[in-house]
């Protein structure tokens, strides 16, 4: 089926697509949409997102084949050039941007199956400008302040900055959290060292005030758990806002804790 491309001012661009976690019918069918759709513009590329969907998946015409790239990210990437782009959202508007000339990448196909390749030259770049779609994000976010100021003047409604909700967020303040117990982690291993240099009172005073760390890390554990379970309410269509992330984090810092902790009650202790 052939879709409609978003075009300026549709804010949808701005959305930041979710990884694919199914590969069945329903991926096989939006794939089968955008091989239509390209088709039918006479395109070589398309991202998901420029038809609606709000998932990483991107498709390149390879030859006479239609090749999907399914949850692509970038490994490496070196030397650098200077390319004319054009764009499919904001159309008659060609500027000049840098991108890597060579470029490694990891991706699915589209029964799941992880592949690597690399990319070279053109190929580079146009890979490079459609990822940018799938993380909500289009040419003139590369250009220089002066240059993004002529486009936003060009443009009837301005430059489009914001989704208006649905996008996942820059900063996750749950990661504050996460820090601050990896940070009074990192602070409790670093005083293992006062049992080599002293004993005594004030061995003991460094015992008192590890365990008062130790109570902190598990305050800001708990704290970024609850937290990022609000998080998680927001941006449902985040990967790192998923259940399994969470859990996954909190169980890492709570084995991380343990460790410390073990120093704490063995090493620290008078």
């Amino acid at each position: 089926m052939i879709r409609n491309l978003i075009r300026y001012p549709d804010p949808t661009i701005r959305l930041i697509s979710a990884n694919v976690r199914f590969f069945n019918d329903e991926l096989t069918g939006w794939i089968t949409d955008m091989v239509d759709t390209m088709k039918a513009n006479d395109l070589d590329a398309l991202s998901a997102i420029l038809i609606g969907i709000q998932y990483n998946v991107i498709v390149i015409k390879e030859g006479e084949q239609y090749v999907p790239y399914i949850n692509a990210r970038l490994i490496k990437q070196s030397d650098k050039a200077t390319f004319t782009e054009r764009s499919l959202y904001y159309p008659g508007i060609s500027v000049e941007v840098e991108r890597f000339t060579k470029v490694t990448l990891i991706y699915e196909d589209e029964n799941g199956t992880p592949r690597h390749r690399d990319l070279e030259g053109e190929e580079a770049r146009r890979f490079q400008q459609y990822l940018d779609y799938s993380f909500g994000s289009t040419f003139v976010d590369r250009v220089d302040r002066e240059m993004k100021k002529r486009i936003g003047d060009h443009l009837e409604f301005g430059l489009i900055t914001d989704a208006r909700g649905g996008s996942c967020p820059t900063v996750f303040y749950r990661d504050y959290f996460r820090r601050g117990a990896k940070g009074v982690m990192a602070l409790i291993v670093a005083s293992f060292a006062v049992p080599f240099f002293t004993s005594g009172p004030v061995r003991e005073w460094g015992y008192a005030i590890d365990k008062c760390l130790l109570i902190a890390v598990v305050a800001l554990m708990i704290g970024y758990f609850f937290y990022a379970q609000f998080e998680a309410r927001q941006y449902k269509q985040c990967t790192s806002c998923q259940t399994g992330n969470i859990i996954g984090t909190t169980a890492l810092l709570a084995v991380q804790l343990v460790i410390v902790s073990l120093g704490v009650f063995f090493w620290m202790a008078p």
